[in-house]
């Protein structure tokens, strides 16, 4: 978002992004539809906000291609790993097994699959979008032989002299909070984008 008396100043524009954002792998059950999900997202909003919980804001991402072992994810996003803890512990004691009846049939999760990042911002959108969507591409990247980060570092840098992609294009780096395994990325880099149309123009320019 950019200061609106500002709006051409990029010393004026703040970051969308928060500190942390956490992916919630969920299943679709039997009774899943746009409607039934309607209704779950205004019922869950009353709650968290009927509590104590310091959250940015949540989306949800659905994947373009089938995934076995989720069909969407419920993204949180917060300010700190205490606002995190305390809101999940709040959680755990008082609502989730009132929320595990209400969503019964209609989606599951298990909180085992959830997996937080600590973001840092690599470029900041021109414009804020305001569309109410977006799409965005993960790259699980993994350093080969004999680099490390700054050599990623210089190529971000050399990234960021390219100012000719689209208006709300964005990235940030996703650091995870745990351990991914032996095989498991050192990193992640997300792209967002507000449709379509910009995520295939900036690809084919890139």
């Amino acid at each position: 978002c950019s200061n609106p008396s500002n709006e051409n100043q990029s010393s004026n524009k703040t970051s969308p992004a928060s500190k942390y954002v956490e992916y919630v792998w969920h299943s679709a059950e039997e009774n899943f539809n746009a409607e039934n999900l309607a209704i779950l997202i205004s019922k869950w909003n009353k709650i968290i906000d009927g509590y104590d919980c310091d959250m940015d804001g949540a989306n949800i991402l659905t994947p373009t291609e089938k995934r076995d072992n989720h069909d969407f994810t419920w993204v949180l996003k917060w300010p700190s790993v205490d606002a995190r803890n305390s809101c999940w512990e709040t959680w755990t004691n008082d609502y989730a097994a009132d929320w595990d009846e209400t969503i019964k049939g209609i989606m599951s999760y298990d909180p085992k699959n959830a997996f937080m990042f600590e973001v840092e911002v690599g470029r900041i959108p021109k414009e804020e979008n305001t569309s109410g969507s977006f799409i965005n591409t993960f790259y699980f990247c993994k350093y080969n032989d004999g680099n490390d980060v700054n050599t990623l570092n210089a190529y971000r840098a050399d990234l960021a002299k390219i100012d000719s992609f689209s208006k709300n294009h964005w990235y940030v780096m996703l650091n995870p909070t745990f351990d991914t395994g032996e095989d498991g990325p050192d990193f992640v880099w997300l792209d967002l984008w507000g449709n379509d149309e910009d995520k295939n123009s900036d690809m084919s320019m890139w």
